[in-house]
């Protein structure tokens, strides 16, 4: 063996003893059992957020920085080690006596100077290009269509401008938001626990009101366990990120909600949409890679927002079940919409809801308040409960939005007539949208209706007009949309008379005469 070799395996042996080091200090419990380069980062207990920490520790240890296209593939021990010698000087000796010694010098890099634009957050490009987006709009006339200010909300109306006007903006789909009796349960709980939970559920401990609400989660949804989260766009994002990771894989409607695919980006998994609820591509996807991955989540939602349609849920779960895949359904916009009685889409279909694994949803809409859950099995739920980053470090759902939860779900129970006023409300919107010729998609039995003008400038002019005459519905336009799919969207509540429908429908058609 030559010197120079004896020096590399030795600066290997050493890089490795600090990569151990630092491994096993971020492992939750500490590590059962032996760590070598081979060890999967993942299999030893590391989540996205501990193996970044891992990774910045060992970047401070080694006075280097991984480049962005190493930080991702960073999947073992090994990766680690080799990762490290590629960014410093060849040659140089490595043998520290702890994860914070001195090693080989790092690699001399070019300075290059800082612009501007890069420094002072003013100049960044990405504000300067909306302003101008915003004062361009101005120029030709249009008023900004966002950010309205609503001074008083009743059911279907609210006031803008000192008006009153019919409001097609909201999700408040079975009119729970402003029950009287929902409104005194969150006064009710204000008075009893305060305005905050003040910490987080884990360390700050339930109350009687939230657990209440996880238990008629569960019951309502049909599974075996549910918690509630203060955040809807958090659980989702927080989800994929924490259960898959560098050996998976996570499919999705290319639809889906942007929490879902903001979800897929800060997961160490591999991501792929697939074309909007067509399942027979999925089938085929499914049969061409399942196997070159440990686990497969298939991710899609109940009711799509922009669209107003939804998955044909029966057929996914057929196929996520040969695959042997998860199957995940975000039915943010499906709870009290779907079904007889408003518990979704596994009751739309008739489903049993332990054919899919984790259902999600917010309390946002339907259920008048503010937050998340995930519902499912009860070993699954436990495990996020105690390790979920958006659960376990944020802030639980506010004790008022809690009982307002609990409130509207046991109200819902209790009134299902709601769901039925609003599937006939929904119903009649639409049959009166196409037999005026309006191009309505392919929503369809949902209370979400889009007007697709598919001009951007129109649709912002259709608005205004609309809301000049006494009708508040906020235009969709590119990049929420592409251009040609631009629309004006409606959301329709049980709180909407018929009345309003038909007079609404008839200014609509008018405005884009």
């Amino acid at each position: 063996m030559t010197v120079g070799s004896e020096g590399r395996e030795d600066s290997t042996e050493a890089i490795a003893q600090v990569v151990f080091d630092q491994v096993r200090s971020a492992i939750p419990g500490g590590l059962d059992g032996n760590i070598s380069l081979d060890s999967s980062l993942f299999e030893v207990g590391l989540d996205s957020i501990a193996r970044m920490d891992v990774l910045n520790r060992l970047e401070e240890a080694f006075g280097m920085r991984f480049t962005e296209d190493e930080l991702y593939d960073m999947e073992t021990c090994r990766d680690l080690v080799e990762g490290i010698k590629a960014n410093m000087t060849n040659g140089a000796s490595a043998r520290p006596a702890a994860a914070t010694a001195h090693l080989p010098e790092r690699k001399e890099r070019e300075v290059k100077e800082i612009l501007p634009e890069y420094s002072d957050v003013t100049q960044f490009p990405e504000c300067i290009a909306l302003q101008q987006r915003l004062e361009g709009a101005a120029a030709m006339g249009l008023e900004n269509p966002f950010f309205l200010v609503n001074q008083r909300v009743h059911q279907a109306t609210t006031t803008i401008d000192g008006h009153d006007v019919v409001n097609y903006t909201s999700f408040d789909y079975v009119g729970m938001a402003t029950d009287p009796r929902v409104m005194a349960a969150a006064k009710e709980a204000i008075d009893q626990f305060g305005t905050s939970a003040s910490a987080s559920r884990l360390v700050g401990g339930d109350n009687t009101v939230v657990n209440a609400l996880d238990e008629e989660l569960a019951r309502f949804m049909g599974t075996e366990a549910a918690i509630v989260f203060s955040s809807g766009h958090g659980t989702n994002e927080s989800l994929f990120g924490h259960l898959f990771g560098p050996k998976d894989m996570i499919l999705y409607d290319e639809l889906c909600h942007n929490s879902i695919v903001q979800g897929t980006l800060l997961s160490s998994a591999r991501r792929r949409p697939f074309p909007h609820n067509d399942v027979e591509f999925l089938d085929k996807l499914l049969g061409d890679i399942r196997n070159r991955y440990r686990r497969v989540v298939v991710a899609i939602e109940g009711v799509y927002s922009m669209d107003g349609d939804y998955p044909d849920l029966p057929r996914f779960i057929e196929v996520k079940r040969r695959h042997q895949a998860l199957l995940y359904v975000d039915e943010a916009h499906s709870i009290g919409t779907m079904g007889a009685t408003g518990r979704g889409m596994c009751e739309h279909f008739g489903a049993d809801p332990a054919d899919g694994d984790i259902w999600m949803g917010t309390v946002s809409k339907a259920l008048a308040s503010g937050g998340g859950y995930l519902a499912g099995r009860k070993e699954l739920i436990e495990y996020l409960k105690y390790t979920m980053p958006s659960f376990v470090f944020a802030t639980g759902i506010s004790p008022a939005n809690a009982a307002a939860t609990l409130a509207s779900l046991r109200l819902l129970q209790e009134e299902p007539q709601r769901v039925i006023r609003l599937q006939d409300r929904a119903r009649l919107f639409l049959e009166l949208a196409r037999q005026s010729g309006l191009n309505t998609g392919g929503s369809g039995d949902t209370p979400i209706i889009p007007i697709i003008l598919g001009d951007s400038i129109r649709c912002l002019k259709v608005s205004a007009a609309l809301l000049a005459k006494g009708v508040n519905a906020r235009p969709i336009l590119y990049p929420a949309v592409p251009e040609p799919a631009s629309r004006i969207r409606f959301f329709i509540t049980a709180d909407h008379t018929e009345e309003q429908i038909r007079r609404t429908v008839q200014l609509l058609t008018d405005c884009m005469a």
